[in-house]
């Protein structure tokens, strides 16, 4: 069946001329459930004589086109998860354009090879048709699957990927391809979100009941994304099936719950609307509560998320996506004989946003958007004269995106989007202010991108992006930032030979201190005080299919960032605008994938090797001007390799394996310690250097140290497993799971530190995770 597929399409984009090609029929249409709402997912089949000829899936919208169609008799067969099949004929005449609106039935029977079916048309199409950006997919059941901390985590479940690299067990904090934290795009629902971390980075904050797909764009990304120059993280909610339920979970963590359900028939009716789905979940954090009775435990944590999704008559879909979090670590009220170094620290992101999005006859669709984030974090010594420190920074924005497609082969997308964006940084101590800063500014944005396909043949994309930025303080610029995707397909559409190139621009950074596994976020708008960033990229890969089961993958890339930022160790205190550094870098590598996709054993290996530096001027250098100095970044990880497993296991349980093992990251050695004196005046107006019994002349230690980062931690590796099981009941079903991290108590180094008042010195390390066991039972009725 698959060697009739591919010879069809081959005889359509190949041996066929353009004077047959222009007499070819397209079919086309939107897959919709009986009330009204989008299946997305769908896998649609064109059969011809009891040969399928054509096979495609539905989009977000349920949309569906199969273009260069031969005129004649076909059947169409549509099938989804939890929907009955549906079977029509079709008769299709020369150069005409059928337009079909399917309706599912629910079933809870599941058809056999549905799963397969769907599966292998998500993840061929995406071959087939997404020409430059690499795209990595994970759904709600690989994120489980995938052994962590706790409970499942989308963003811990990224770093399996290829070109992801995490720098310590405490933090979910993710590079990609060269890129510092700051330069990935994390989206919530269309809805950028900047620090999405709890506990100081340790896990993210999205709830695992409420997510439908994570997608992970690690290059090549076209002309519609702006504002980050290293990635984007696309994390959909899903609001259900409009049934009422709900599911809850309990973890050594938090304990989770979230309800779905959909608005009564008279009220969708009285909105406009043909239905109104919804899915709102809460998370907290219990340790200050169950130990209350014995000790006070100062931290927790709380989530709050909605989705409502509601659909017209017309098929368009209406969402509006919340999200609140905040994290609060409070030592004021534990008494200071006990805990001597009191502490308040807080932080939390906050979004809203609504979007409309309607497709269009003949193809394409209209989105409008509009939402809110904002991020803060505080931290208070209340015994050091109340030292202060708080950074805030927030972000609005509204957004329309246009695609048509005026022909079977051409399709046509453009923008453009309009952000305000602000932040504030304060550090007091004493009464006193000791710094800081805060800026607004304006950002206008929009795009043109043409795409053009010859099925099985060529892909290529052209875009252009050009945004103007205004801050306050600081000058304007105007930014053009081209972008170029080409794909060939060979070997019968099997294989393909790809390439991207484009310059992508970001206006604001994130100043933490990567090297500490908890720390804060402090953010700052480019302008008079920080650069604003520009990259310009390039990658050339090829890819392919093996049969139904494998695909595989390589790709190298590089990459060049200017204006990358960093504080000033040395910035002057009586000048507001030097106390960040401007700089520079650059990233290669080449990752690898092989990914088996069907059949009970499911998984993937990746590998990667990256080569990573950055450039800065050495402010403590005493030459001027300063000299500069090149150094790889904490995040330079040379090889990076994770197989990853799903498995069935025995009585009923399903297993999970991820073992991963990576070079070691730089740091910087201390070769050794010198002993400084502070001399003193004594009588003849003398100085003496050598102290006496009374008072020492020595003043301390200092500490000879290498080149910046010239040092490697010891190779890293870990070997995690997972063991899920579901047990059905008459209400609904019970999942108890098992996490083992670190199974065979690798002491991987976080850290290490020196004791020069010893003798011979001493050095110590901190180990990351240890063995860690953690249980929890997952509800759903």
């Amino acid at each position: 069946m698959r060697w009739a597929l591919t010879v069809s399409a081959v005889v359509s984009a190949v041996v066929l001329p353009d004077s047959a090609r222009a007499q070819m029929a397209t079919v086309q249409g939107q897959v919709r459930d009986v009330q009204g709402a989008a299946v997305y997912g769908a896998a649609l089949s064109l059969f011809r004589g009891g040969t399928r000829v054509a096979l495609t899936e539905t989009d977000r919208l349920g949309s569906f086109r199969f273009s260069d169609v031969l005129p004649g008799a076909y059947d169409l067969t549509v099938v989804a998860f939890g929907y009955g099949e549906s079977e029509q004929a079709l008769s299709v005449g020369l150069a005409e354009t059928v337009t079909l609106d399917v309706r599912l039935e629910p079933s809870a029977i599941l058809v056999e090879g549905i799963s397969v079916d769907a599966e292998r048309s998500r993840q061929r199409r995406r071959f087939e048709e997404v020409g430059g950006p690499t795209v990595r997919e994970m759904d709600l059941e690989e994120v489980r699957f995938v052994p962590g901390v706790a409970e499942p985590d989308p963003v811990r479940a990224i770093e399996v990927l290829p070109g992801v690299v995490s720098t310590s067990d405490f933090s979910a904090a993710f590079h990609v391809r060269g890129g510092s934290q700051d330069q990935n795009l994390i989206l919530l629902d269309g809805i950028p979100l900047f620090s999405p971390f709890h506990l100081g980075g340790l896990f993210s904050v999205f709830n695992a009941d409420m997510i439908d797909r994570v997608e992970l764009m690690s290059g090549g990304f076209g002309a519609e994304h702006g504002g980050r120059v290293s990635s984007v993280l696309e994390i959909d909610s899903d609001p259900g099936p409009g049934d009422f339920g709900v599911d809850g979970a309990i973890s050594l963590l938090s304990s989770r719950a979230a309800v779905r359900g959909q608005l009564p028939k008279g009220v969708a009716d009285a909105l406009g609307h043909a239905n109104v789905r919804y899915r709102v979940s809460a998370r907290r954090s219990y340790f200050d509560v169950l130990l209350k009775p014995a000790f006070e435990f100062p931290y927790h944590l709380t989530d709050l998320q909605a989705v409502v999704e509601g659909w017209t008559r017309s098929g368009g879909r209406v969402t509006v996506s919340a999200y609140s979090g905040k994290d609060v670590f409070d030592l004021t009220s534990i008494d200071n004989q006990d805990f001597p170094l009191r502490v308040d620290w807080d932080w939390g992101n906050d979004a809203i946003g609504a979007r409309w999005t309607q497709p269009r006859p003949g193809g394409g669709s209209i989105d409008v958007r509009a939402n809110y984030s904002r991020f803060g974090t505080g931290l208070l010594f209340p015994d050091f004269g109340d030292t202060d420190f708080d950074s805030r920074i927030q972000q609005a924005q509204v957004r329309t995106d246009l695609e048509f497609r005026p022909s079977p082969r051409w399709s046509i997308q453009t923008g453009g989007s309009a952000q305000r964006l602000s932040y504030a940084n304060s550090f007091v101590a004493g009464g006193t202010d000791f710094g800081g800063g805060s800026a607004t500014a304006h950002l206008l944005g929009g795009f043109v991108q043409a795409r053009w396909s010859s099925p099985l043949a060529w892909l290529v994309e052209l875009g252009l992006r050009a945004d103007y930025y205004a801050p306050e303080p600081g000058d304007a610029v105007f930014e053009p930032s081209p972008r170029l995707a080409v794909k060939r397909f060979l070997g019968g559409g099997e294989v393909a030979l790809k390439f991207a190139a484009g310059r992508y621009t970001q206006y604001l950074h994130s100043l933490r201190d990567e090297e500490l596994p908890l720390g804060l976020d402090i953010w700052v708008l480019a302008g008079t005080r920080a650069p604003h960033t520009v990259s310009d990229q390039v990658q050339l890969g090829l890819e392919g299919y093996r049969d139904i089961d494998w695909f595989w993958s390589v790709e190298a890339y590089l990459r060049e960032f200017d204006g990358v930022a960093a504080f000033n160790p040395a910035d002057n205190p009586n000048d507001d605008f030097d106390d960040i550094l401007g700089g520079r870098g650059r990233s290669w590598g080449v990752d690898a994938m092989l990914r088996k996709e069907t059949g009970d054993l499911t998984g993937w290996i990746s590998l990667s090797f990256l080569k990573a530096d950055r450039t800065f001027p050495d402010t403590q250098s005493p030459v001027v001007p300063s000299p500069e100095v090149d150094y790889p970044p904490i995040f330079d990880r040379r090889i990076d390799a994770d197989l990853v497993l799903s498995y069935p296991g025995p009585w009923g349980w399903q297993g999970g394996v991820r073992w991963n093992l990576g070079t070691g990251i730089p740091y910087t050695r201390a070769l050794g310690s010198y002993a400084y004196y502070s001399p003193r005046y004594v009588e003849g107006g003398e100085l003496d250097w050598t102290g006496d019994d009374d008072s020492s002349a020595l003043g301390g230690y200092g500490v000879v140290l290498a080149g910046r980062n010239s040092s490697r931690y010891p190779l890293y590796h870990r070997l995690d497993v997972s063991f899920r099981r579901t047990f059905p009941k008459s209400w609904g079903s019970l999942t108890p799971y098992l996490n083992l991290v670190n199974v065979y108590n690798r002491r991987n180094v976080l850290f290490y530190f020196f004791q020069y008042d010893q003798d011979p010195p001493v050095r110590s390390g901190i180990s990351m995770f240890p063995v860690l066991p953690t249980v929890g039972l997952e509800v759903s009725f």
